[in-house]
Formats: C-alpha cells, structure tokens, sequence
C-alpha cells in the first residue's frame, strides 16, 4: 500500500463499514433520509436497514423526526467539533502535498474549513518556490483574495459564505484584488462551474495560484494550492494547472478496499 492510501485492512466488519455509509447519508442529506430510501441507496434489506439506523439512533449519532426521516443526532456534534478544531491532516491527503510540490517545483497548499475559518493547515515548499510572506500554516486572513479561500467559499453553504464576507473586511491587498461583492460572487459561480480557483496578483502582487477541491462523498472538504511567480506562471501554467487538478482528483477518487 502507498502512503498516500487511505487506511484500510483486510479485516473489516461489514455492519460497522455500513453503518458509517448510512451516517455519512444522512450528513449529506438536508431534509432527512428515510429508511426505506436509505435501504434502496445501499441495496439493503429493509430490517438490516431498521437495525442499523436504529442502533445509530440509540447511540445519540441519528435521531428520527416526527415526519419518520433520520437526521443526524446530538452525539454527531461532538465528532464535527473534534474535526473542526484539528489542524492535522491525514498522510493520505500530505503525500500527494508533497509530491504537487516535487512535480511543478512550487510552494504547494492544503486548506480546509476549521473553527468556522478557512485555514492553510500544510504547506511544503518545491525546488525553486516563491516564498509568500506570512501564508504558513494556520493562517486564515483575506480569503477573498487567495485561490483556496475562493474556491472553499464557492462550495460553501450560503450561510457560512456569508458569515465570513461579512466578517472578514474585503481589503484590496493588490490593485487586482476582487473587494466587490457581486464580484465576487459572480467568480464564486464560475468557480462553483469550472471545479477549479485563480488568483492573479489578488494575494501578492506578481504571484499567480491556483486550488483545486478534494471532495469526500461529494462535498468538497479540502483544497491544494500552488503559487507560483508570474513569470513561471505565463510559460508554465498548463502543466501548473493539470498538476494541481490530478492532485486533487486523486486523493478525492481513493476508496477503502473491501
């Protein structure tokens, strides 16, 4: 197995694999999943349906509303929390990080959602990197200005994209940054459209970047990023581009073995 699989064995046990794919159904569900559509979404009968979904609710994890629909229970907040104030990151997803920063000699990225902001949790530094000043790990200012934080704003809930534009001042860091909102959003959509973010000079002035998302279940939980000098970017960008995006796709296609 490669470093960069995700963790698996050949040992696993059927129910606990299954009742994982009925929680994360359930998260990915904003109206409720019945059971009877759970049981058809998984090729499940419906009493092992019934089973685990019931065992789920008994552990707090699920709840079922009044309309007969699961929905996540308040245990479920304690994992999204314990998430949502981890920095680290797994192997599987630092690897390809590593090896984005080899392949195009770039500072290469790796963002997420964190504590409500969108933070740098990785950086590795390529062969000849630019070195933007400040742009480390744990950092989370100007979103609005850097490729990752586009793209992961983009995908956003709308609640959550506008709790951070409205908090987070639109500062206009280079003459190219975008500080308008209808702007903004209009890139938000072609970003949503295309699967991939630019910044051109937006963060710093003669540094191009480009992020592309890591989905989970087809939420978009992660991005990679690389910065490059604009004088790089002009003759390289096509190799930049394919870089960051087969990156991306791989670490977003990896499945546990059964």
């Amino acid at each position: 197995m490669s470093n960069a699989a995700k963790p698996t064995g050949r040992t696993t046990i059927q129910s606990v694999s299954r009742a994982s794919r009925l929680l994360l159904a359930v998260a990915a569900s904003p109206d409720g999943l019945s059971a009877k559509a759970a049981s058809e979404q998984f090729g499940l009968s419906m009493p092992t349906t019934y089973h685990l979904l019931t065992t789920l609710a008994a552990e707090g994890l699920l709840v079922k509303d009044a309309r007969r629909q699961y929905m996540l229970g308040p245990r479920a907040a304690v994992i999204a929390a314990a998430v949502s104030r981890d920095n680290r990151a797994p192997e599987y997803y630092l690897q390809p990080l590593r090896d984005l920063a080899a392949a195009t000699g770039e500072t290469a990225y790796l963002s997420a959602w964190r504590n409500g902001s969108i933070a740098v949790l990785q950086t590795v530094e390529g062969a000849h990197a630019v070195r933007v000043a400040g742009l480390t790990a744990g950092y989370g200012d100007n979103v609005h200005a850097r490729a990752s934080g586009k793209l992961l704003l983009a995908f956003a809930s709308p609640a959550d994209r506008e709790r951070t534009l409205s908090v987070k001042p639109l500062r206009a860091l280079t003459t190219n940054t975008i500080t308008d909102r209808s702007l903004l959003e209009e890139e938000f959509e072609k970003i949503r459209r295309e699967r991939i973010s630019f910044d051109h000079g937006e963060f710093f002035e003669g540094v191009d970047c480009v992020s592309a998302p890591i989905t989970e279940d087809g939420f978009v939980v992660a991005c990679y990023a690389v910065s490059v000098p604009s004088a790089r970017w002009a003759t390289e960008q096509e190799q930049i581009v394919n870089e960051v995006q087969r990156a991306a796709e791989k670490v977003s296609n990896l499945r546990i073995l059964e």
